[in-house]
């Protein structure tokens, strides 16, 4: 008998068990992860935006010393809203004045009042409005400049506060719409206001003032 060799072979012995334990790990793992059950369930996340508006128009406006026969304002005073809104289709600026008679009453004599043009109306003449390019005398006011939309079949094609091709109307007692907006902008757009004023030579000298309001309306 070979005593030697049997010496050997109990010396591979655990060896060989421990090569045999970690293949039969090997294959229950692998077992487990060829045949083990599995299940998966979807869940849906949603949400809903919703729709944000602000509007800022700036600082008040002084139209400066009118001397009738001379319209106002003489220099670049106007009023320039930036609105910012993450609407998708867009929004409506609207204006109004505040005072039920006219816009523009003498400071300490409410009862003493500058004549506006005629009010706003968006729906006359079929949608093209009822602006017109100045004359005569009164308050008006007009859209030259947007970069949301422009009409300028309301507004005339004018590009600056006093252009020539500007058209005016008077301000409603009703928020009424002066811009129409119709697609979402990822920043601020904005839109500007040119004012313009003459009186009859009759008009009490004095102080005047009054308020206007303008506001900004997402689409659904």
């Amino acid at each position: 008998m070979n005593l030697k060799r049997i010496k050997t072979n109990k010396k591979l012995f655990p060896l060989i068990i421990s090569i045999f334990l970690v293949v039969v790990f090997v294959f229950v793992q692998v077992w487990e992860i060829s045949w083990g059950a599995t299940a998966t369930d979807t869940v849906t996340l949603s949400v809903t935006v919703a729709q944000t508006i602000t509007l800022d128009c700036g600082a008040d406006v002084n139209l400066g010393t009118l001397t009738p026969g001379t319209p106002v304002p003489t220099t670049d005073q106007h009023t320039t809203c930036t609105a910012t809104s993450n609407a998708e289709s867009g929004y409506d600026l609207k204006v109004k004045r505040d005072d039920a008679d006219t816009t523009m009453d003498k400071t300490d004599d409410a009862t003493t009042n500058i004549a506006d043009k005629t009010a706003w109306d968006p729906t006359a003449g079929g949608g093209t409005g009822n602006a017109a390019t100045w004359s005569g005398t009164g308050l008006g006011f007009g859209v030259y400049a947007s970069t949301a939309t422009k009409n300028t079949t309301w507004w005339g094609s004018g590009t600056t506060y006093n252009d020539a091709n500007n058209k005016y109307a008077g301000f409603p007692t009703a928020y009424t719409l002066i811009m129409d907006h119709d697609s979402y902008e990822s920043s601020s757009t904005t839109t500007s206001i040119a004012y313009r004023l003459d009186t009859a030579a009759t008009q009490k000298s004095g102080a005047y003032d009054g308020t206007i309001t303008y506001q900004a309306v997402t689409k659904p």
